[in-house]
This record gives C-alpha cells, structure tokens and sequence, in this order.
C-alpha cells in the first residue's frame, strides 16, 4: 500500500530534476511554488542518501519505466505539472529568443557580407591603377634602355676597370713591393684589357656575324650531293649578299631583364659548273650557338618555275615572319640579273675616261708647244 510520505519522496525528486533541466524557467518562476508547505524544506536533504541519480539510467528497467517516461518527456502535460507542482515553461518566451537569436546572427552575415563588398571595390581599383601604372613604368625603362644601351654598359665598363684596378693593385702591394707608377699604370692596363676582352667575348656570344654564317652555309652546300649534281662543282659565292638582323638585346619584361634570342636571314648568289643559284638561309643564335633553322637553293630552269631543294628546313620555315626571305629574294634577283647592265655601263664608263685621258694629254701637249714655239721667237 502506497502511502502519503512516498508521494511526497517521488514529488519532491521530480521537481530537483525538473530544476536540473530547466533552470532558466524554474528561476523565473513564483518562488512561492519551491516553498511549497506541502513538503517540508528538509525533504530532499533527507531523500539525498537514498537516491542517487546514478540510478537513473540511459536505459531504464521494468521497475522504473513510467519515471523514466515522465524525467524524459520534453513536453509534460499541464495537468501532471499542476498536479505535481511543477512550474509551467514560457514557451512563447523561449520562440521569441530563438528566433532573435537566428535574426541576430543573419544580420551579422549580411553586415559582414557588405564589409567585404565595401573593402574589397577600393583595394581592386587600387590594384587595377597600380598594374597600369607598372605597365607604362617597364614601357618607360624598356625605351631608355634602348636608347641609352650603350652609355649604360659603357659606364659599367669602366666601374668594373677601376673595380679590378683597385683590387688587383691592393693585393700586389701587399705581397710584393712594386714602385707606385709602374703597380698602377700596369694593374690599370692589365684591367683594361681584360674588361675588354670580357666585352669582345659577350659581344660574340649573344651577337650573329653574317661573315661567319656565309662559311658555315658554303661549307654545307659543297658538301651536299643533291646540289652538286645539278649545279656542278665546285660552288663559288659573290659579294652579293643581302641579310637583315632580328631579335637580340635586353627587354624588360615586369621588371625583368631577358635576352632575346637573335635571328639572321641570308641571301647570296652561288655559281656552279653548270648552273647559277641562290642560297637563302636563317640563323638563329641560341646559347652562343648557331642554330641554322633553313638552308634551301633556287636553281633557275629552261623550262618551268624555278626548282627549291631544301637541305635544312621546309617551305613552312620559308614562309616565316610573313615570308621575309622572300621579300628579300626580289632586290637580290634584280641584282644578279643587272649584273649584264652593270657590266656594260662600268665598261662605257671606262671608255669615257679613257677618251677624257687622251684628250687631257693632247691639251697639255698642245699647250707645251705653244710655250716653246713664243720662247724661240
């Protein structure tokens, strides 16, 4: 038989736990309600020992599954509350702070969201200002050094003299002992000569001599089968020659010095045993190298277009930078045919002067006759 005092044990239990998961409701709650006098203020200091809230387990067992049930419920029927002198929960109190709190934090992403789009409009017009602004300064220092190329590595030339000047005679004068004049006029000369030739070997290295690449090309085109069967040996060159430079030097490409690789285009007439040719050729410098990128000949026909034998490269490499060695051929071509022309006008002039001649000296001997013929009478 169930008596009063267990209810009051059970109600009193109720309530701590209740006052454990929802403290904020129970603090605001009537105070009046925790003094009730239905239950003495030492009823849960003397139910202490005998319960333990270790006893109420995640899994409950047969004996306590309708407390389970009530401790579990997030949502207790007002009735039961009221019967067990629970405090009702301000349900509307709590939507309304949640629902501030969620309008609370989507104005600080929206806030944070315009920050961003207000900061970031500057910084990209900045950005934007400074590239061009870095732009037109490279284009700026790329066209003084172009201009003024050769003032710069001619004021280089000669820090690096008197650089090894200094260093060279410090060095003597400590280890040996040299007469003033003859340690710096010699340690002067001797660095002068050696940023020379420092000079002269750079100068060759990054440069193309069209001189050179006119031996390497009738060296490879005396040696060719193909083309001494048509034209016949030996070959012979001219002093005809046509050649235009690319590339080369210093850019400044976003502040960075870069050495631009150098191109060279040849043309020249050759003379075989039994035919004529012209010889066109692209040379390109590449790690002090040269690097010969077309080697083709034109071999004039009796009948029919002219015939195009290519030892190095094909006609797309023929056809580059818009057909450049083709626009050189023209003023070659028109050379060696008015070579015949040439010949004849030297020829008529030669012949006028000689005519000039003869009549120069028929005058000054004309006139020396004068002279004797007024001194004898």
């Amino acid at each position: 038989m169930v008596k009063p005092s267990d209810f009051k044990a059970i109600q009193g239990f109720i309530r701590l736990h209740y006052t454990r998961v929802n403290p904020v409701t129970i603090g605001r709650s009537n105070p009046s309600a925790l003094s009730s006098p239905a239950i003495p203020s030492n009823g849960v200091s003397q139910l202490q020992p005998k319960f333990s809230f270790h006893s109420l387990s995640s899994k409950p067992t047969s004996t306590n599954v309708g407390l389970y049930q009530i401790l579990s419920s997030p949502k207790l029927n007002p009735k039961l509350q009221q019967a067990l002198g629970l405090p009702r929960v301000n349900v509307s109190f709590a939507s309304a702070f949640r629902l501030v709190s969620t309008k609370s934090s989507g104005f600080r992403k929206v806030d944070g969201s315009f920050a961003r789009k207000v900061v970031d409009k500057p910084v990209k017009a900045v950005s934007s200002t400074f590239a061009r602004y870095r732009e037109a300064i490279g284009l700026h220092i790329d066209a003084f050094w172009k201009k003024n190329s050769l003032v710069v590595f001619g004021a280089a030339g000669v820090f690096v003299c008197i650089f090894l000047w200094r260093i060279m005679f410090g060095i003597a004068s400590t280890f040996v002992g040299l007469s003033e004049g003859m340690a710096k006029y010699g340690f002067l000369a001797l660095s002068s000569a050696i940023v020379a030739f420092s000079g002269l070997y750079l100068r060759s290295r990054f440069t193309i001599n069209p001189d050179k690449v006119y031996r390497m090309t009738m060296r490879k085109i005396n040696t060719a089968a193909e083309i001494l069967e048509v034209m016949g040996a030996p070959l012979s060159g001219s002093d005809l020659r046509a050649y235009v430079m690319s590339g080369g030097g210093i850019t400044f490409k976003k502040f960075k010095p870069t050495i631009r690789s150098k191109r060279c285009f040849l043309l020249f007439p050759v003379q075989g045993s039994e035919q004529k040719g012209l010889v066109s050729v692209e040379v390109k410098k590449k790690k002090g190298q040269y690097d010969m990128k077309l080697l083709a000949v034109d071999i004039p026909m009796a009948s029919g277009p002219d015939q195009r034998l290519f030892l190095i490269g094909d006609e797309e490499e023929y056809r580059i930078g818009g057909g450049l060695i083709s626009v050189l051929r023209d003023p070659v071509v028109k050379a060696m045919a008015a070579t015949k022309e040439f010949d004849n006008l030297d020829r008529i002039e030669e012949e006028e002067d000689a005519e000039r001649e003869l009549q120069e000296a028929e005058r000054k001997h004309r006139e020396e006759i004068e002279k004797l013929e007024k001194e004898g009478s």
